[in-house]
């Protein structure tokens, strides 16, 4: 199926285009583009997931976590299916913006940034449901996808259907989410289904793959999905039947609950990585970064959210007088 798609005209196509926008590049416009395709990557979903989930709105933000993973799940599938390779690996004479290849590993069908792009600012405008963030997020989804063709990583195919399945998800999840609800039954449901979905995933890989490959990146990337919706599952279940923690604080107490949060997850999620190899080598062990990453974003950190809304604090008790009877 790889080498049908490849060697059709239609992909050729496609191939000339980048070339085309390979043209217009510039110094000056691959640091632009450098810096829009930022927008579509995991680190700016988890900083706004986070102040979405832990600030603004936690029953969205449970919502928009797991719109985010059940997208990435559809992504990391669609590569292991078709398992289409980077422009500049069918063509060795294309060119790339050299700075975009260490964020551009795995298989390229379909684009992972874009799909991102789309669950990320379409899942705001959704929360916002005003005209405004709908054209904001429209506008920005775009910029992304253009600069994945203009960095030289995608094909216009990957952008494509990334912008498709990015729609799709967003829709599929506030269809359940509206009509079963976002308590921690229906919650607990759906990410256990992805938990395992993803787990699946694993297995299809590690079947169908040749052993004497060196295809490590679509392991590990499926190891990471399999953490990280677990970790929604099991983090989220629990911070809604018992932890419970509200949103509110004041606005510069939010500052440094969310600077605090994001030090402690990524600390994580950097941290975890050289200790974990020190054991084992293994894909695997991303599973149990992420797991970890998760589960004390959702579970462990927000246990301190008492301290930052300042409810942790008694109020003195009340003395209540009572009225001295007279004498008799």
């Amino acid at each position: 199926m790889t080498e049908v798609i490849t060697n059709s005209g239609f992909f050729n196509w496609m191939m000339d285009m980048l070339r085309s926008i390979a043209g217009i590049r510039t110094p000056f416009l691959d640091g632009v583009m450098s810096g829009v395709t930022w927008l579509g990557q995991e680190t700016a979903f988890i900083v706004i997931g986070m102040i979405v989930l832990w600030c603004v709105d936690k029953k969205y933000g449970y919502r928009f976590l797991y719109m985010f993973m059940s997208g990435l799940f559809i992504n990391q599938l669609l590569k292991a299916i078709f398992m289409i390779p980077r422009p500049w690996v069918i063509d060795p004479e294309f060119r790339i913006v050299e700075s975009a290849r260490e964020g551009a590993s795995g298989w390229s069908f379909p684009s992972g940034h874009t799909q991102s792009a789309v669950l990320l600012y379409g899942g705001l405008a959704q929360r916002i449901k005003k005209a405004w963030a709908y054209i904001v997020a429209v506008v920005l989804v775009l910029l992304v996808g253009f600069s994945r063709m203009y960095l030289g990583v995608h094909t216009l195919l990957d952008v494509g259907v990334s912008l498709f399945t990015g729609v799709l998800v967003i829709a599929l999840c506030e269809l359940y989410f509206n009509r079963f609800g976002d308590d921690a039954g229906p919650y607990t449901i759906a990410t256990g289904v992805a938990s395992a979905l993803s787990l699946g995933l694993i297995v299809y890989i590690m079947l169908t793959r040749d052993p004497a490959s060196d295809d490590v990146e679509t392991v590990k990337n499926a190891c990471v999905l399999f953490g990280s919706s677990f970790g929604l599952f099991a983090g989220g279940y629990i911070e809604k039947r018992f932890v419970k923690f509200e949103t509110k604080a004041v606005w510069w107490m939010q500052i440094i609950k969310v600077a605090l949060g994001f030090a402690i997850v990524m600390g994580l999620r950097i941290g975890l990585k050289p200790l974990l190899a020190l054991i084992s080598s293994s894909p695997l062990t991303d599973c149990v970064r992420y797991f970890v990453m998760i589960f004390v974003g959702l579970a462990v950190y927000p246990l301190l959210f008492r301290v930052f809304s300042g409810t942790h604090r008694k109020k003195p008790e009340q003395v209540v007088w009572e009225k001295e009877t007279p004498a008799e």
